[in-house]
């Protein structure tokens, strides 16, 4: 012990019993050496371990990027919000969490060996080299994407609890970790619902995807998830169609924050080319009602900060 054993097994040890251990042993060191860190001491801004939201400043926010239907373009939205936030002041992981056909690093036309199973096991171990060795560089942009499995069976290498370990762990170092989410509701779905401070919500104007809508805000409310949390957003909104997003809103009473117009050319320019509309121009349809959904994004967290401010102050 004094030569800084932190415990001791008795032989022989059990597999499981030795691994526990080591496990342990590497949160409790990980633990002490980021108490010992001083924050003049950390790397250069440049360095992931500096991101906004990094050591000895406020966790990051959790937004997951949801909609019940699959082709609402939630992939789009993800994408395209993601790079919207992502500034030298604000940066951004986006994160796909489609495990079985995740189309995020197809958007933005990057490819990379090194995928979510290569954190995944890693999960309880986490520190910014391995994060910076796996998150793919977005070099348009600089923003960080951790990819989907390169198979659809190696989805199932990731768990739920692993998954939110990981999510956990980034928002310590990025300011917003933004979640493409399947339709499914998986479990890593929902533990991705279940960890993030804001769900975009996304339906379109069809009424299929406003009754699946429906069933989601029902579900909800049973798992207890406060509304506070949903920002609604209504994708491909076109003005000929008399589904409105007032309709809508009083329908499944819940405000529609943001729309986003009709815009299939820009948009599936933007896909086939593998360049998000955001970096091509703000001034197409579809780019201004990304920023306004950027805004709404941050007056809502905004919002959720200024709520939970009496309770830290009367904590101190």
């Amino acid at each position: 012990m004094p030569a800084g054993a932190s415990e001791y097994l008795t032989k022989p040890p059990m597999g499981d019993e030795l691994i526990s251990a080591i496990r342990r042993a590497g949160a409790m060191a990980q633990s002490e050496r980021s108490k010992s860190i001083p924050i003049q001491a950390l790397p250069a801004a440049g360095n992931i371990g500096v991101l906004a939201a990094g050591y000895g400043s406020p966790k990051g926010k959790i937004i997951s990027v949801y909609s019940p239907k699959g082709g609402t373009g939630c992939t789009t939205l993800a994408v395209n919000l993601a790079l919207t936030l992502n500034n030298e002041d604000t940066r951004v992981a986006l994160v796909d969490g489609n495990l079985q056909f995740g189309d995020i690093a197809v958007f933005m036309n990057e490819q990379g060996k090194n995928t979510i199973v290569d954190l995944a096991p890693r999960a309880d171990e986490l520190d910014p080299e391995i994060v910076e060795e796996v998150m793919l560089k977005h070099a348009a942009s600089g923003i960080h994407i951790l990819a989907a499995p390169s198979r659809p069976e190696y989805a199932e290498k990731v768990s739920s609890g692993q998954f939110t370990r990981v999510l956990e762990y980034l928002s310590q170092i990025y300011a917003y970790v933004v979640i493409d989410t399947a339709s499914v509701l998986t479990d890593v779905t929902l533990a991705a619902i279940d960890v993030s401070d804001v769900v975009v919500l996304v339906t379109t104007q069809d009424i299929p995807s406003i009754k699946n809508c429906r069933l989601f805000l029902d579900l909800l409310q049973t798992l207890g998830v406060a509304r506070e949390r949903i920002l609604f957003v209504m994708n491909r909104y076109d003005k000929r169609i008399n589904i409105t997003p007032e309709r809508v809103a009083e329908n499944l009473k819940q405000e529609v924050s943001s729309v986003i117009p009709l815009d299939e050319a820009t948009v599936m320019k933007a896909v086939n080319r593998g360049v998000p509309f955001v970096l091509e121009s703000k001034s197409q349809p579809a780019s201004r009602g990304i920023l306004s959904l950027a805004e709404s994004v941050r007056a809502r967290i905004a919002a959720q900060e200024a709520a939970d401010e009496p309770n830290r102050t009367s904590k101190r």
